[in-house]
């Protein structure tokens, strides 16, 4: 009898760590990645160069309903034949449901895009642009065609959530602390290195195309750093706009949508990803990338 229920425990303890093992947890590297090529020599080595910034198109089923839900990364400041693509893309589905805290049913124009670049933050975003000849996703994104969806918060709803979860102090401690944690040698040493790695771009024979490399890679390099600063899961920047989000894609599904992608920021991606297995029951398929950043002087030569 013992014997027996020695067995029936190993065979449940091994099943929960063969469950846990085979559940994948989702992180920023899943969605966005450096592609490189070998390069001129090192060390007897190759160096590695990089050849493009690419977003993920990371596709879920559920084999039930025949339903699939494809997540699209967006990165905001693009080449202009990233968002050239991705309107192409957008065609495949059945709908795209897209961020943008804005009145419910809101479609960006593209003048939109323009009168945006008077906040901050799009200030910044189209002078970054600009200095890489790289393009704004409100400016070359087609919002009107029929089967974009908007599916976010509404800035009133917005504002309640940040601050009912108290997001903005949160993000001034964690602030604080990640600039405790880079006064240290280590922090100042990277913090050096980078401003060298920037300091030389300008002094290349490619200055824009040097620096668009740099800023690729020190953007992965801070990737869980910056997702953990926002808030990741339990803030209204990721978790309330997600559950926004999916109530709209509930909906799209029970209106009878087999094909649908979630076109939002990579930051929202993971949470997205590990609601869909747990609580739509899907499973991941597939993954596709596309060219966000071109960082070669030939585009076509990718291809």
């Amino acid at each position: 009898m013992q014997r027996h229920c020695f067995f029936a425990v190993f065979f449940l303890f091994s099943t929960i760590l063969l469950a846990d093992e085979g559940k994948k947890d989702y992180a920023f590297s899943d969605f966005l990645r450096v592609s490189s090529s070998d390069g001129a020599m090192r060390d007897g080595q190759p160096r590695q160069v990089p050849v493009s910034y690419d977003t993920a198109i990371v596709k879920f089923a559920d084999e039930k309903s025949n339903v699939e839900v494809h997540l699209i990364g967006a990165i905001h400041i693009g080449d202009k034949e990233y968002y050239e693509e991705l309107n192409e893309i957008f065609k495949r589905y059945d709908a795209v449901l897209y961020e943008l805290v804005a009145e419910e049913n809101t479609r960006p124009h593209v003048e939109s895009g323009r009168n945006e670049s008077q906040s901050i933050l799009s200030s910044f975003q189209s002078g970054l642009g600009n200095a890489l000849a790289l393009n704004f996703q409100l400016s070359h994104i087609d919002y009107h065609v029929p089967n974009m969806i908007h599916a976010d918060l509404s800035p009133s709803e917005f504002a309640r959530h940040v601050s009912e979860r108290g997001d903005i102090m949160q993000l001034l401690s964690r602030l604080m602390m990640q600039s405790v944690r880079k006064s240290g040698s280590e922090g100042q040493q990277s913090d050096m290195r980078t401003s060298g790695r920037l300091l030389g771009s300008f002094l290349a024979v490619d200055p824009q195309l040097s620096l668009k490399r740099v800023l690729a890679q020190e953007m992965m390099n801070q990737l869980d750093e910056t997702g953990w600063v926002i808030g990741g899961d339990g803030s209204a920047i990721i978790t309330d706009r997600n559950n926004a989000a999916l109530r709209v894609l509930r909906r799209e599904i029970d209106n009878g949508k087999k094909k649908i992608a979630i076109f939002y920021g990579a930051a929202h991606l993971p949470e997205f990803a590990r609601s869909l297995e747990r609580d739509f029951g899907m499973t991941k398929t597939g993954v596709d990338w596309v060219i966000a950043w071109d960082l070669t002087r030939d585009r076509s030569a990718r291809r």
